[in-house]
Parts: structure tokens; C-alpha cells; sequence
């Protein structure tokens, strides 16, 4: 094992510098999108040979064997010549996810799946599980040997945990050989720390995302515009209200509307959330902007970073921002801080982009989708200046990954399912749905008009610059634990049970006695490789 990996590490170095530069004049890159192109009687574009037809536009979303949809097609139809292919492929899915997979995003359509097994002729068979279970499902087939998935999907931050069991298959060989366009760099994720952040666990080809959930700012510009909104602002705060751009400036809006009724009710400042699971990416995201560029996690020599002076006092700016934020607040859990949202109670919030494709825009009876409808806008992530620039930081958190299962038959079949789904051309399709909850990432999403309308074209110029300027959750061996015990430390901070500085102190301690336990795992090295994903990026004042 260690003579073929030192043997594959040139190539896979390789890839993650250039991924498919070698074939990008073959793909179609920003405006190309646009172009009309021949179509064929049988609905494909001249020169190509496979992906959907049946809809106006559908030959952006098509492919040949240049592409990587197209490779990863004919290397399922190699193996079935030489007799390797199986009738059948089982993923495990969220069930929320499914129909987005499934069923076509309009009359007249191809849905996603459908392509993919008229080309192939194998079956992929779906089995849902609540997406709060899903990982538990994953963990009870590995531990009991079931075997029952060729693909299980779970959350991002899930994969060190899954590795460490020995339930993923590292499939860095057919990355090599089938060369997928994660990282295009005309269609792809717009950096390479990013391929290796969504792709890559300690440098080896575990996970292969087929989400987006990189938490984006939404806020009410149309209640930030109003005229009396505007005046109370410039003669409380003593500035124009715009659209933050440091952790400072949130907080001082968030105290301004909190208690103020402009038409809609009484409003509370700060949507972000704070509760136990979901608010601790909340948390996260400040801390990573405490120090320039980043404040990690933990130190280059795997220590945990949580109790020194700057992570205390973005414990106490957490901790204070509470007084603003709904009073159920510790108990939401992202719907309900969508539908606060939504439902003009809080003026912003940063969380999943889907937020504007369900509460944006009208119905297909022309009603609203929510009140917010017509007054939502996006902004940019925001941080903290240090000297002459800003270090904007958001995080990547849970987002759905795909593994090939350890004890598949069928791994190469399997991965070359996952290339084909997650190629930036089906992926575009798929964010097409106006279901589920598979959002956007790539830069081939944001140039497709289909994703703008779901997703509204106010977000297709922020989300990708958020995406770029996005830290990592831990998603090493250990995520759970660690993860649960900051988590109780904070949440103990925030309903008065500790101070900050107590709450920092046993958090530290707590993951010092997790790092030593893990250690004989890798944890080090896997800290070590998770703080090269970590964005440098910073933006001048």
C-alpha cells in the first residue's frame, strides 16, 4: 500500500494543480453557455453523445467521451465489454434529496437519473433516510458489515469519521485514470485548496461532493432601503446602513433593529444561529476571522487553538450577540431561522443558499413565496480589518459528500456514478430542480440561467465568492467529538452557566484529551493537511 500510494502522489499532485486544464477548450466555459449550437433530430448538439434532452437550452447540459460526464460514460460501458459492470448500483441518499435526483425539473424534461440509465442501462437504486440520520445509517452498515451500499452519502464533515472506520474506499486511482472537471478551471471550483478541501481527506480521493452548503449572507434590502429605516440608522449609529463588512458592523445593525417595529412587527437583530448543532458554525465563522489571515482551529502541530486571548473574546462577541437574536433562538434549527427570514422577524441571516430558491420569488401561481419575496439581496462575507484589508470568512458546513463503500463489489462502477453525477454539466442540471436541497458550488452553476432563476441572480455573483473565501469545519477522525464538546461548552456560555473564558478553557481541555486519544489514528497529520484547504485570500479596505 505505501509503495502504490508514493508511486501515485506525482499524479495526484498533478491533478489537483491543473485537474482537466488539458481538456477545458473542450468544455463550454462562461459564455459559451449561451451559444446556440445544432441539435440533432434524436435532441443532442452536433458532436455530442450523451446527456438531456426534450427542453430549450438542454445542449449546455450535454456532453461527449472529451468531457468528464462523457468519460465517466464510457468507462461504464468498458466495463461492461469485459464483463465487470453490475445490473445495479445502491446509494443511500437524504430523503430530501431524491426527487431532485429523479424527477425532471420541468414538463418535458429528462430527469438526472434518467439520462444516466438510458445511456448505460444500469440501475440505480435510491434508498432515502432523514437527513439527521443518514450518518447513523452509514456508521450502522460499516460496523456491522452489511454491506448494503455501493454509495453512502452523509455529511462533509462526516468523512474523517467514515475513513477512520474503514468504510470509504479510496478511489484516487480512478480519479487518475477517468480525470473528472471538479476542478476545471473555467467550470469548476474556482480554486485548488477548494478540489482538495470537498475531494480530498488527508490527500487521498475519499469524498466527492454533491453539495454546496457554503454558508452565504441573505438580508432584507428592501427594508434596509426605507427611508425611515435609513434615517433611524444614520441618527442612532452615526453612519449610512449598508451591508456589512466586518463582524463589528453586524453586530452594531443587529443591536439597531432589535426592538424596532417598521411595519412588519417587532424585528430581532441578529439571524445567525446559536443554537446546539447549528448555531456552532455561527461560532466558527467569527473565530476565523479573529487573526489575518485565518485564525485556525488548531496550531501547525495539531494543538487546539481555543483559549488563547482572541478566541475569548469571539467567545464573548457570540455570547453578547444573543441579546439580539429571536427569543427561541437556542432552539432553531435552520428551517425555523429561514422562516424568521422569511417571515420579516430578523434582517439578515447567513446560512444554505436554498433559502432564496423556497422563500424567493413567486409560486407557480404567481403568489409569494414568502413575505420576504421581492425584498431579499445578498452581501458579501464579512470579517474583520486588519490593517489595510478585511479578512472575509465563511465556513463550509455539513454539506452532502459521496463515498464509494469499502465493501462494494462494484467501487470503479460506483465512482464512475458519483464522476458522472457530480460533472459539471449534471451537477448544473440538478441544481435545475426547484427541489431538494443540493445547492450550488461550482462555477459552471453560476453561469447557467437555469440556476440563477432558482437561486435568483442576485446570488450568482456572491455565492462563488463566498465559496472562495470559505474555511473548513473539522471533518477529520474525531469531527463528532470534537465538535459535541465545543458545542456544549458554548451553548453552557450562552445560557449563563459559564463565562466565556471558563467556556474556552474546557473546551481546550476537552479536545487536548480527544487530540491524545486520536493521535495513533492520524488526527495530526489530518489537521495538518486540513489547514493547507484553508483560504488565503484577503480584500482590501
Amino acid at each position: 500500500m505505501t509503495d502504490k500510494t508514493s508511486q501515485q502522489e506525482p499524479t495526484r499532485r498533478a491533478f489537483l494543480q491543473t485537474s482537466t486544464a488539458a481538456v477545458a477548450a473542450t468544455g463550454l466555459g462562461g459564455l459559451g453557455n449561451f451559444i446556440a449550437t445544432p441539435v440533432f433530430a434524436d435532441g443532442l448538439a452536433a458532436g455530442m453523445t450523451g446527456g438531456p434532452t426534450g427542453f430549450e437550452g438542454a445542449e449546455r447540459f450535454q456532453y461527449n467521451g472529451e468531457m468528464s460526464e462523457g468519460r465517466a460514460i464510457e468507462g461504464i460501458k468498458a466495463l461492461q465489454a469485459a464483463g465487470n459492470a453490475p445490473q445495479k448500483i445502491r446509494i443511500l441518499l437524504p430523503e430530501g434529496t431524491i426527487d431532485q435526483l429523479k424527477q425532471p425539473f420541468r414538463d418535458g424534461a429528462t430527469a438526472p437519473i434518467d439520462v444516466w440509465t438510458r445511456e448505460t442501462g444500469v440501475e440505480i437504486e435510491m434508498v432515502g433516510a432523514p437527513v439527521a440520520d443518514i450518518f447513523k445509517k452509514v456508521i450502522q452498515d460499516v460496523t456491522t458489515t452489511g454491506g448494503s451500499f455501493d454509495i453512502y452519502t452523509g455529511p462533509w464533515n462526516s468523512t474523517g469519521d467514515l475513513v477512520a472506520s474503514g468504510g470509504a474506499y479510496d478511489v484516487s486511482e480512478f480519479v487518475e485514470k477517468y480525470q473528472p472537471d471538479w476542478g476545471d478551471p473555467e467550470r469548476g471550483l474556482p480554486t485548488q485548496e477548494l478540489v482538495k478541501l470537498l475531494y480530498t481527506y488527508n490527500d487521498k480521493f475519499y469524498p466527492i461532493a454533491l453539495d454546496g452548503d457554503f454558508l452565504t449572507w441573505y438580508y432584507l434590502k428592501g427594508i434596509y432601503d426605507k427611508p425611515e429605516v435609513q434615517d433611524a440608522f444614520a441618527s442612532e449609529v452615526g453612519r449610512e446602513l449598508v451591508a456589512p463588512n466586518t463582524w463589528k458592523e453586524h453586530d452594531e445593525i443587529a443591536k439597531f433593529f432589535t426592538g424596532k417595529d417598521f411595519g412588519n412587527g417587532t424585528m430581532y437583530g441578529n439571524g445567525i444561529l446559536m443554537s446546539r448543532f447549528w448555531g456552532l458554525p455561527s461560532f466558527y465563522m467569527r473565530l476565523a476571522s479573529m487573526d489575518t489571515p485565518n485564525h485556525h482551529f488548531f496550531t501547525e502541530d495539531g494543538e487546539p487553538n481555543l483559549n488563547t486571548d482572541l478566541a475569548i473574546q469571539c467567545a464573548e462577541e457570540h455570547v453578547r450577540s444573543l441579546e439580539w437574536s429571536p427569543p427561541d433562538a437556542l432552539s432553531f434549527t435552520f428551517v425555523e431561522g429561514w422562516s424568521s427570514l422569511w417571515n420579516l422577524q430578523v434582517p439578515s441571516i447567513c446560512t444554505y443558499t436554498a433559502i432564496a430558491k423556497f422563500g424567493d420569488g413567486n409560486k407557480a401561481d404567481g403568489s409569494k413565496k414568502s413575505n420576504a419575496s421581492g425584498l431579499m439581496a445578498t452581501h458579501n462575507p464579512i470579517g474583520r480589518k486588519h490593517g489595510d484589508h478585511i479578512n472575509r470568512r465563511s465556513i463550509l458546513h455539513y454539506s452532502i459528500s459521496g463515498w464509494v463503500s469499502s465493501t462494494s463489489q462494484n467501487a470503479e462502477a460506483a465512482y464512475l456514478f458519483l464522476q458522472w453525477l457530480s460533472s459539471t454539466r449534471t451537477f448544473s442540471l440538478i441544481m435545475a430542480s426547484p427541489t431538494g436541497y443540493l445547492d450550488p458550488m461550482q462555477q459552471a452553476n453560476f453561469d447557467e440561467p437555469l440556476v440563477a432563476s432558482n437561486y435568483q441572480q442576485y446570488a450568482m455573483e456572491t455565492i462563488p465568492y463566498t465559496v472562495a473565501r470559505s474555511v473548513p469545519g473539522i471533518n477529520f477522525g474525531g469531527q463528532t467529538a470534537l465538535d459535541n464538546a465545543l458545542d456544549e461548552e458554548i451553548q453552557a456560555a450562552l445560557t449563563g452557566q459559564k463565562t466565556a473564558k471558563q467556556a474556552m478553557d474546557a473546551a481546550q481541555g476537552k479536545w487536548e484529551q480527544i487530540i491524545r486519544r486520536q493521535k495513533r489514528k492520524g488526527i495530526v497529520e489530518a489537521i495538518q493537511a486540513s489547514r493547507k484547504t484553508w483560504p488565503t485570500i484577503v480584500d482590501p479596505i
